[in-house]
């Protein structure tokens, strides 16, 4: 009885001569069309309608969209942003944007750790400085143990919502979730500690002596520690009470008399709770097309739907 709406769909967009910047050895940095995109995935809304009496309506609605992102095509050497300050990289083969780092596996506790373990190439370090994983297993540190850490990319972002009319009340409410994400958190991982006018809380958990912290290390200087590693990754999923709402449209017969056509008395609250994992103000950042997903601290303008 026209109850129930479904409609589903299969996407597969593919984006030619994306917009980025690009390095170069003879012109520097500059923004050129380069590489392709390819997303794909499924996107399901549904809702159903229940007539409760002749005076009351009840109305659910739910959509859910998933992405499967994957860079089809770069020139050169099919990477962009392989730095060692940024953890965002492009590269072919792989999702747009992707966190690119160390794999942390700990902290050094003692001097006899430091020798038992892989030699870091290039860094001074000792007890108390993050301890990263062998990847390729050659037995030192460097710049070829770097692998992919996160995405900042979603599996599938959903909302759902509740509507109930009587007579001329109405009340709904809105909820947004997002899964799957990343996100990567610069302050208190990255950045220059002289750049801080304060320290994250959970530094107060950090190392002091062997057997303190097998996770937050030592407050110092070294470069060694703000490398881009798994020790600035956090869970970028988030649900949200978006949006709640109630109104009450007055009797349309009184207001023809004095000329008014509807008059409608609401209260809303947009942004009500948000349920995240992350430590930074919000749980949603953006930035350019190959950058993104990042979180500098600095406060992200809130998001208003």
């Amino acid at each position: 009885n026209n109850r129930l709406y479904v409609e589903a769909s299969y996407y597969v967009r593919g984006t030619k001569e994306l917009l980025a910047f690009e390095s170069n050895a003879s012109t520097g940095r500059r923004l050129g069309n380069i590489g392709s995109v390819r997303n794909r995935g499924i996107e399901v809304t549904s809702s159903w309608t229940q007539q409760l009496s002749n005076d009351a309506t009840l109305t659910i609605s739910g959509n859910i969209t998933t992405f499967d992102n994957k860079v089809v095509g770069l020139p050169q050497d099919g990477r962009l942003n392989a730095g060692e300050e940024r953890p965002s990289v492009t590269e072919q083969g792989y999702p747009i944007g992707y966190f690119f780092g160390y794999v942390v596996e700990g902290v050094y506790q003692s001097y006899a750790d430091k020798l038992r373990s892989p030699a870091v190439v290039g860094y001074d370090y000792q007890p108390g400085d993050l301890k990263y994983k062998d990847v390729n297993g050659d037995g030192k540190i460097d710049a070829d143990d770097r692998t992919m850490i996160g995405n900042p990319t979603p599996d599938f972002m959903y909302g759902l919502s509740t509507n109930f009319k009587y007579k001329n009340f109405d009340a709904g409410i809105d909820f947004q979730g997002v899964y799957g994400n990343e996100i990567y958190r610069y302050w208190g991982s990255s950045e220059l500690p002289f750049t801080r006018f304060n320290f994250p809380s959970f530094r107060l958990n950090r190392w002091t002596g062997e057997g303190t912290s097998n996770f937050e290390p030592a407050v110092s200087s070294r470069p060694i520690n703000r490398l881009p590693s798994t020790y600035g990754v956090e869970d970028g999923s988030f649900f949200r009470i978006r949006n709640l709402q109630v109104g009450y449209n007055l009797n349309t017969d009184a207001l023809r008399k004095v000329n008014i056509k509807s008059f409608r008395i609401f209260a809303n609250v947009q942004n009500l709770k948000t349920w995240k994992r992350n430590s930074g103000y919000s749980p949603e950042y953006g930035g350019d097309p190959t950058q993104f997903g990042i979180d500098n601290g600095d406060g992200p303008i809130p998001v208003i739907y």
